[in-house]
């Protein structure tokens, strides 16, 4: 996805991770979602040691993002960050929830994204945690809930301004119900998912977003393998 970043047209979602030993190290969507909470002027006042092992770096990075969703809200209290500036505190908190992800906090990360779920702007629900929170529920065995959730959320995709068919974002929720109607054993299901995946990748390539085609069919044959190693062990 770094790559993908650089390259044009650039969306709201792409970011130039600074090509530096601290950030090297670490997954994109890592750096990205921590980077984006911050101005270029707050980032190089920070004192980043290259030199921490992966999860170190991990850590430091979660314990900025709550120092400083800690240091907004004492600033515009007695209104919450929430209420005040909900950008920032939508950032911060995705932020966080994706450090607990790669730290393997499974717990933390779902109840932050809950969190942000049902504390949309102005009174909404957060469409866009719902879409990350069926990835968790997915990952934490719960296939039901994650298919409820990403079959809740796929219209939204489809039909946002900015996404739509042929998304990146729309394509990871129709490879997240294959996976979790696959693992619930509704082949039948799973295959016909998998079969609208395919027809995604095909509206993608053909689309604005083709610069994501070569990676996100590799990342669905991936799966397909997976999948079927997956049926092969559980003896189905």
């Amino acid at each position: 996805m770094a790559e993908e970043a650089r390259q044009s047209p650039k969306f709201s979602w792409d970011y130039d991770v600074p090509n530096t030993p601290f950030w090297n190290s670490l997954d994109y969507r890592l750096s990205r979602n921590f980077l984006q909470c911050y101005t270029e002027a707050e980032i190089a006042q920070f004192d980043l040691d290259e030199t921490l092992s992966v999860d170190d770096k991990i850590k430091c990075l979660r314990t900025l993002l709550e120092n400083t969703l800690a240091e907004k809200g004492t600033k515009v209290s007695p209104k919450s960050l929430h209420d005040a500036d909900y950008e920032a505190w939508r950032s911060l908190k995705l932020g966080i929830s994706t450090m607990d992800h790669f730290l393997g906090n499974q717990a933390e990360e779902a109840a932050t994204v809950k969190e942000m779920y049902e504390n949309g702007p102005e009174g909404t629900k957060n469409m866009s945690a719902l879409h990350n929170l069926s990835a968790i529920m997915e990952a934490a065995g719960n296939y039901s809930e994650a298919e409820r959730m990403a079959l809740e959320v796929l219209p939204w995709l489809e039909g946002h301004e900015k996404l739509g068919p042929g998304s990146p974002q729309a394509l990871s929720s129709m490879k997240c119900l294959a996976r979790s109607t696959w693992k619930q054993g509704k082949f039948d299901d799973a295959n016909q998912w998998i079969g609208k995946c395919r027809l995604q990748l095909k509206q993608m390539a053909e689309g604005q977003f083709s610069k994501y085609y070569e990676s996100e069919a590799g990342m669905l044959g991936n799966d397909l393998d997976a999948l079927k190693k997956w049926k092969e062990e559980q003896g189905k």
